[in-house]
């Protein structure tokens, strides 16, 4: 007995030794035959398909073509294919009087002794361990015993093998991938000391080779709006101008033990874009703002003329009404382009519910041409925001015109005031068509309309852009929850103060 736990020990020992599957069991495989006293033996494992993914076999001499054809034979035909069917391990007494031992072409030993036992994984035959002696009735109960303890650990030392080969080959697939983006990644503790920098950030970083393992992030850089992201409660993703001229847009996702990755992208050349287009837009607005207020006199001159058909005044009536869209959209794009090179906000205290109310009290009277009645539901306790009065309004106004445009006659809507994680949500609620989900993505880019069916509604397509904006420009964000033929709810999500201070 003590014998069999001293060949355990060296077994475990040697499988611990070396994670490559074939040196493992080949050391296993002879150890396993100098102490059973066998002649040779040898490893089978099988993929999930049950095909023969790699051997063992004790005779050295063998050529691995007839190497191949003796394991199919004996897979086909023979014991190791028994005990892979079987999936229970045997012993072959006499192999003369057993038909499931089979005898290749000049096999160069005479076997009359087999044992054999799978190596099993997670209710999966993996392999098969057979042993063999020259001389019947040499292999008894015991052997089995062992030879299934054995084949237990080795099951178990290949399932780690092939763990830890696909995890370092996951390891330098992800290695090569973030060392070759040309994104900045930066991977670092809850207490902002660096874990990983990957070449480019290490480049953004300007640390030519200096140490940056385990540094706290504040000891490697100076760029403040770098170091404001890592803030607590800050944002997750925001701008990054770098000395160099170039700007980096950063998004921030907490890992749960680990920290937070953090990835740079360049987006120096959008910028430069973005600014040539909304130099364009404001050239482009400017300008036609001149020969539109032309065709809106011409039309006063013409009425002037003296008396008009119907047909001439209505005509008369298109006119004014595409040039009064016009008029609207050269003036959204002039905000939206104002907005967009906002860079610092007048801001005052703001009590949301009243400065919401007076929103409301705008639209009504449009609601009420068509029967629609609008309703507040305010939290309970006073909602403050630190903002820009006037713009918070515009924002919230955009909300409620968009809602009394798509909701039918006799609808209803709902304007909601609450709060969540310290900030607070202004959400208005329709009854109208709503928006399909492939659509929701997109329902804030410039120009872009939800319901093509429903073009007929007058609008220009910037009144979502201009409130997304606005809401990013407090610290906030805006989403929409919509349901085709049920209704709409967009929800603008505000920081609280308290004192002067975020809640």
């Amino acid at each position: 007995m003590q014998e069999r736990l001293n060949l355990l020990n060296r077994i475990s020992d040697e499988l611990n030794k070396d994670l490559d599957p074939d040196k493992m069991l080949r050391r296993v495989l002879d150890l396993t035959v100098s102490h059973l006293h066998a002649s040779t033996g040898s490893v089978m494992l099988f993929d999930q398909e049950n095909r023969v993914s790699a051997f063992i076999l004790q005779q050295e001499h063998l050529s691995d073509d007839r190497a191949k054809r003796i394991v199919g034979k004996v897979l086909t035909e023979g014991f190791a294919g028994w005990v892979l069917k079987h999936g229970e391990g045997d012993i072959i007494h006499d192999t003369r009087l057993d038909n499931r031992w089979v005898v290749y072409d000049n096999q160069p030993y005479d076997v009359r002794s087999v044992i054999g036992t799978p190596l099993r994984r997670r209710q999966r035959v993996i392999g098969v361990l057979t042993l063999v002696r020259d001389e019947p009735n040499k292999f008894k109960a015991g052997d089995l015993l062992l030879l299934n303890a054995i084949a237990g650990q080795a099951a178990i030392a290949l399932e780690n093998a092939r763990l830890f080969k696909e995890t370092e080959q996951e390891r330098h697939k992800l290695s090569a991938i973030i060392n070759s983006t040309q994104d900045a990644v930066l991977v670092t503790t809850p207490q902002n000391e660096t874990l990983l920098l990957n070449p480019a950030a290490q480049e953004m970083l300007k640390l030519n080779g200096h140490p940056w393992q385990d540094q706290p992030l504040s000891k490697l850089t100076t760029n403040a709006d770098l170091l404001k992201l890592f803030a607590p409660n800050a944002p997750t993703t925001g701008e990054v101008p770098l000395p160099d001229g170039r700007t980096m847009w950063a998004n921030i996702t907490a890992i749960p033990e680990l920290g937070r990755v953090t990835v740079l992208r360049d987006i120096s050349a959008f910028k430069a874009l973005d600014k040539l287009k909304r130099d364009f837009v404001t050239a482009f607005t400017h300008d036609l703002r001149t020969p539109l207020a032309t065709v809106k006199g011409y039309v006063e001159l013409v009425r002037m003329d003296g008396p008009l058909t119907d047909r001439q005044e209505e005509d008369l009536v298109g006119i004014t009404k595409a040039a009064n869209l016009m008029k609207s959209l050269i003036e959204d794009l002039l905000e939206l382009s104002r907005l967009e090179r906002l860079e610092q906000l007048t801001r005052e205290k703001i009590h949301l519910a009243a400065s919401v109310q007076a929103s409301i009290n705008v639209l009504t009277p449009l609601a009420q041409t068509k029967g629609i009645e609008m309703v507040l539901d305010s939290a309970p306790g006073d909602l403050v925001i630190e903002g820009n009065t006037v713009l918070l309004s515009r924002a919230v106004g955009n909300l409620l015109d968009n809602a009394v445009k798509y909701t039918p006659k006799g609808g209803q809507i709902q304007v909601k005031l609450g709060r969540n994680n310290g900030q607070a949500l202004v959400s208005v609620i329709d009854n109208g068509p709503g928006i399909q989900a492939r659509d929701l993505p997109r329902v804030f880019e410039k120009f872009y309309r939800a319901r093509p069916e429903l073009d007929d509604v007058p609008g220009t397509g910037l009144g979502l852009a201009i409130v997304k904006i606005i809401a990013e420009q407090h610290g906030g964000q805006v989403w929409v929850e919509s349901q085709p033929d049920v209704g709409s709810t967009f929800t603008i999500a505000l920081p609280l103060v308290s004192n002067g201070e975020k809640v």
